[in-house]
């Protein structure tokens, strides 16, 4: 019999390394983490945005991660010079996995060497 549905959801992976990554959650520690998030093991930080409707916020929770909370360090980095940027569109947080059809976006920030510390 012939396959009628075809699944074209993929695994969701962390853009530096290639890695399947960890499910986001709630992130917490700081009063700037609204988003769930999460870490890869190649130093990637992620904030999740389920909705595509608030990427600037999702994308400022995770340059706040990579500073340990500080919002002042963070709104001093640069991209290209202090960390570098990635995206994984169309993730469902229900599957945990990217989906054609979905709407949330992962922002990942990965700082470069001396940049996070």
């Amino acid at each position: 019999m012939p396959k009628l549905f075809q699944d074209r959801t993929q695994a969701a992976l962390c853009p530096f390394c290639g890695v399947k990554i960890l499910r986001p959650v709630e992130v917490e520690g700081g009063q700037w983490y609204d988003f769930a998030g999460g870490f890869c093991d190649c130093g990637a930080v992620f904030a999740l945005d389920p909705t595509a409707r608030n990427g600037g916020a999702a994308f400022l929770q995770a340059l706040v991660m990579i500073t340990d909370g500080d919002m002042d360090r963070a709104m001093g980095l640069s991209e290209g010079e202090d960390y570098d940027v990635g995206y994984v569109s169309h993730y469902d947080v229900e599957q945990h996995h990217v989906d054609p059809h979905a709407f949330g976006t992962l922002y990942f920030i990965r700082p470069r060497t001396g940049a996070d510390g």
